[in-house]
């Protein structure tokens, strides 16, 4: 039945067999698109480039997927593929369906599809490289990945229907609301800490974010200002390259693992939602919102 190919290792050991072991590299790159650090990294694009609105907007649906994975894993924990025909190259820790690398990678790429950020013939390919890296890496079934994709799209297509009425929505609120919202962030994720090892990164991202965000609403009320490409390309660069800097000293300083990721992961979403964007008004690169209160 076509049904039993969902959950059958057919297609994981006859993708492994196309490809062979040398290609291990390109695979793991492949996935990382479907990973916190893709997430990091396009919304400190969105943000320096496009705005808050955009990239908030990002990371709350990726998020909204994120707490939908684990809801899931939690409630029906489905078994890794372990045929012995399968060669398995890497050792996620959580439960099988849905891919949460599948589910982080559509809503991302596809949020910025569906805001018109990026031509939908990328968001797919990049989407589809994913699904075929976890094939070939062997933790995954086509379930998985199938039923991982049609999460994110109903999330997505949700997520762009309801916008406007969360922009208002969101727009009501005062400081206060955002100050007290960031700063709960990190005692909502703490409980991720105990799931995954990479909960401990998640919780670094929010405890930098909830720190970060009410800092630059009250000090900088960055909003990107219309420059000259050259300008636009040196921001970018600029930004991307202290995020690199920051990692790569954290990650040398610290031995400990989970610390590494912890720090590291807050210190960077520190640098993303304050430290830059106070950079960036202090080299004109940027215009300021009007603060409420």
């Amino acid at each position: 039945m076509a049904v039993d190919i969902l959950w059958s290792p057919e297609p994981i050991i006859t993708i492994q067999r196309l490809f062979g072991s040398s290609w291990n590299w390109l695979f793991e790159a492949l996935s990382q698109f479907g990973t916190a650090k893709a997430v990091t990294v396009m919304f400190a694009l969105a943000l320096w480039v496009w705005g808050r609105q955009l990239a908030y907007g990002l990371l709350g649906v990726v998020l909204l997927g994120t707490v939908i994975d684990v809801l899931i894993w939690t409630i029906f924990p489905v078994p890794r593929p372990h045929d012995p025909q399968i060669i398995i190259r890497t050792h996620p820790g959580v439960p099988s369906f849905p891919s949460g690398h599948t589910v982080t990678a559509t809503t991302l790429w596809g949020t910025l599809t569906a805001f018109g950020r990026l031509p939908a013939v990328i968001s797919v390919c990049i989407v589809l490289l994913v699904m075929l890296s976890r094939l070939y890496l062997g933790v995954h079934y086509l379930a998985d990945l199938l039923g991982g994709a049609a999460i994110a799209l109903i999330l997505v297509v949700a997520y762009q229907r309801f916008w406007p009425m969360l922009v208002r929505w969101f727009s009501g609120r005062t400081f206060q609301f955002f100050l007290v919202l960031g700063l709960s962030a990190p005692i909502a994720v703490f409980p991720f800490t105990s799931f995954s090892p990479r909960g401990w990164e998640l919780f670094g991202y929010a405890v930098g974010l909830g720190i970060g965000m009410p800092l630059e609403y009250w000090y900088v009320r960055y909003s990107p200002a219309k420059i000259s490409r050259r300008k636009q390309v040196l921001k970018v660069a600029i930004g991307l390259g202290g995020l690199v800097t920051l990692v790569l000293v954290f990650r040398l300083m610290i031995s400990s693992g989970l610390v590494r990721e912890a720090v590291t992961s807050g210190f960077a979403a520190l640098w993303i939602a304050f430290l830059a964007p106070a950079l960036f008004a202090s080299m004109g690169l940027s215009r300021h919102l009007p603060r409420t209160r």
